[in-house]
């Protein structure tokens, strides 16, 4: 009788560690940052292992940005990493700079589709690879890898840094590289890719490179090792195993592969979180490496150049980003920076003719990187929000073209909530301009190309004309977007007129000359410069939801609760049976705290953060105040004696930095005063109006037993489809 049984067919698996956009996060904190001694460790614990990264490594905090990539190149080649894809973020020093990183790795630094001059842009920059592929050989198997960089690097860094550099399409260049590999025997092919989701703005998304390996290709590509969106991916698509960590280093991968003799390999993926690392063994030399870099960088980077009264709102709020479509009070102050520093410019070096010509300025929402929480303020703070070391630059435009700058800005803007204001676009933009020197209104619910409804210049009542092509105006932005970059190309192709000093060092003298004049609480909630008017909604007065527990996080349920908004005066709430603090507060975003010793959370009726919940969205949360640590409430105090009337003619401009007219949302011309102040009064319907505004305009203030969040309703179900599982914290510019 013939035997049947089959011999198990040998199955030799290996396993590829893999990270992405972790943007300097390489400390890890013990909650949220795995860091990059665990990773190191465990690549330790598996002599057979890869260690690979998708891009995005060496720009971001301090850590990274100081030395421009050049301290994070050296954990790398500690940690042990043996595969490295090109990220945008990694030209953000320009080409040489990208280049210089690329000499000190001791690893293939991998980019298949860039070419400089007609020449592929890493070819002999290193030994044993050509900047295209390599293959690392494990346990007598082939494991062949090609790196791919976004074709949306061309306008997702500075244009001015990456000059003659071009990036060829994703797809082709994947065919060729594939075919490559298998020539030279590769048993497992894999693309490092920073390329990302749909949400993370890329014209050809890993999806698509699956989907476009067909005919000779179809089954020929094993897997994608993903970057730039800073999401979480974990599918198969067209037999092609796609997979993305997030962003910071919250999450390692770990791909399997299995592979035998007579049948296609096999992919699997999980995803590794801090808790998963409980029993790894951080590397002793990388951490002693991280430690020295740190310590070197902490004495300055440490040093505290002032408070500020509330949060300066920027980053990732869990998983929205605000500056990238809405205005934020970081967002004016930067731009106002910017733009006062241009003036100066001006009046110094300028014609009698330039220096009557009104000057504005703009910094995109994706270059403001990081909040900074109300307290005090490092230069590492600052560092971490302005890491770019970019430039401000100055050009000449005309209405017509500031016009198609802001549509441009709001090209990102597809809808709005009739009701709550919330708007209903499916992305963000990092090229989404915070303003200085004009105010726009935005409908978001026109065509595109056809969103902006106005823009006037401070000082004036009469909106631009948009077909104004002869008035000049001077614009002030980074040189990122007056290049080009987010697809100002309209910027890109203008002269520069002047330049007007490195972007951070502009902003950290503003904020330190704000912090001498006093002028930094004029910075208290923003200041009414981008307004969204639907076909339906209207600027309003709406209701936000803040959830109140006590330590043990039990919920702080129909009890009396005194907080700030915006760094205001103190005002008494009550919670619902829910602990649901309801504030009653002017449209847009403000900042709630119920303790002075705990950071604030943000509310945003156009972001939907205290209003809805959803995928993107949780309800803004706080910690009931131990007990003397509470907000006062003035309500005891003597009555002040009665301000003199004041000057019709005073101009307020001394009250409030950067704005030169205007109220705001909701205000009126009489509500204008000192920013901060409160007169106290108390209207028929038992709202208390506090100055909650950076503008010193009054914003209405009430609590009661107002209906709770909404989790559903039509701003509900069109929501921000912005990266959802790590987009949260630390995201950075795509």
């Amino acid at each position: 009788m013939e035997d049947t049984a089959q011999t198990e067919e040998e199955t030799t698996e290996i396993t590829i560690y893999h990270t992405n956009d972790t943007h300097g996060y390489l400390q890890g904190d013990g909650e949220s940052v795995i860091g990059l001694p665990l990773v190191a460790g465990l690549k330790n614990a598996d002599e057979n292992a890869i260690l690979v990264d998708a891009g995005d490594a060496t720009q971001g905090l301090p850590l990274a940005s100081l030395t421009q990539g050049n301290d994070v190149i050296q954990l790398m080649n500690l940690a042990g990493y043996d595969v490295m894809a090109a990220g945008n973020h990694e030209f953000d020093f320009g080409t040489d700079a990208f280049l210089k990183n690329v000499s000190q790795a001791e690893f293939p630094v991998l980019a298949a589709n860039i070419y400089k001059d007609n020449q592929l842009l890493l070819a002999g920059q290193q030994d044993d690879t050509d900047g295209c592929h390599v293959i690392i050989e494990r346990q007598g198997k082939k494991i062949g890898f090609f790196g791919l960089t976004t074709t949306e690097t061309a306008s997702a860094t500075n244009p001015e840094g990456i000059q003659g550099v071009t990036f060829a399409d994703e797809i082709e260049t994947a065919k060729t590289e594939i075919a490559h590999l298998e020539e030279a025997g590769a048993d497992v092919v894999i693309a490092v890719a920073h390329m990302g989701d749909e949400t993370g703005g890329a014209d050809c998304t890993s999806e698509d490179l699956a989907n476009g390996m067909t005919g000779e290709y179809q089954g020929e590509l094993d897997a994608i090792i993903d970057g730039h969106s800073h999401t979480v991916e974990n599918e198969e698509v067209n037999d092609v195993q796609i997979v993305q960590t997030g962003t910071g280093l919250s999450a390692v991968g770990k791909l399997t592969v299995s592979v035998s003799e007579n049948s296609d390999p096999v992919v699997t993926e999980e995803l590794l979180g801090i808790e998963d690392f409980a029993e790894v063994t951080p590397d002793a030399e990388v951490a002693a490496e991280l430690e020295k870099i740190t310590s070197e960088q902490n004495d300055s980077l440490q040093e505290v150049i002032g408070s500020t009264p509330t949060t300066l709102w920027a980053g990732w709020i869990g998983n929205v980003p605000p500056t990238r479509f809405v205005e934020t009070n970081y967002g004016d102050l930067a731009a106002d920076a910017i733009a006062g520093a241009a003036k100066a410019m001006v009046q110094q070096n300028g014609t009698e003719e330039e220096k009557q010509m009104p000057v504005v300025g703009v910094e995109n929402g994706g270059g403001i990187r990081e909040m900074i929480s109300n307290g005090d303020i490092t230069k590492g703070d600052l560092v971490s929000t302005f890491p770019f070391s970019n430039t401000i630059y100055m050009k000449k435009i005309t209405p017509k073209i500031l016009y198609e700058v802001m549509e441009q800005s709001g090209s990102s803007l597809d809808g709005q909530d009739p009701e709550t204001g919330m708007l209903l676009q499916q992305s963000v933009s990092g090229g989404f301009l915070q303003i200085s020197g004009f105010q726009v209104v935005f409908n978001p619910d026109a065509e595109p190309g056809s969103r902006v409804v106005s823009i006037t210049l401070d000082g004036q009542s009469t909106p631009l004309d948009r077909t104004d092509d002869t008035t000049q105006i001077i614009m002030a932005g980074n040189n990122y977007i007056m290049s080009g970059g987010n697809d100002y190309t309209i910027l890109a192709d203008l002269p520069k007129y002047a330049e007007a000093g490195g972007e951070l060092e502009t902003i950290e003298a503003y904020v330190e000359n704000s912090l001498n004049n006093g002028t930094l609480s004029g910075y208290q909630g923003t200041k009414g410069r981008i307004a969204y008017t639907g076909s339906v909604y209207q600027p309003k007065d709406y209701t936000a939801s803040v959830k109140i527990v006590n330590e043990d996080g039990s919920v702080f349920a129909n009890q009396e609760i005194s907080y700030r908004v915006d760094g205001g005066e103190g005002q008494m709430g009550r919670t619902d049976e829910n602990g649901i603090l309801h504030i009653t507060v002017t449209d847009g975003g403000h900042g709630i705290r119920v303790s002075d010793s705990q950071d604030e959370v943000y509310v945003d009726n156009y972001a939907g953060l205290g209003i809805v919940e959803d995928t993107l969205r949780t309800m803004p949360q706080l910690t009931a105040p131990e007990a003397g640590s509470e907000i006062p409430v003035n309500s005891t105090e003597e009555p002040e004696e009665p301000e003199e009337p004041e000057d019709p003619s005073k101009d307020d401009e001394t009250t409030d930095p950067g704005k030169d007219t205007g109220t705001g949302s909701g205000g009126t011309e009489n509500d204008k005063k000192d920013p901060g102040a409160s007169d106290g009064t108390t209207n028929t319907d038992n709202t208390t109006k506090t100055d909650n505004g950076a503008d010193g305009q009054k914003k209405a203030v009430k609590t009661g037993d107002e209906a709770p969040v909404e989790a559903a309703g039509t701003a509900a179900i069109v929501s921000l489809a912005v990266i959802a599982a790590v987009l949260g914290t630390k995201v950075r510019r795509k």
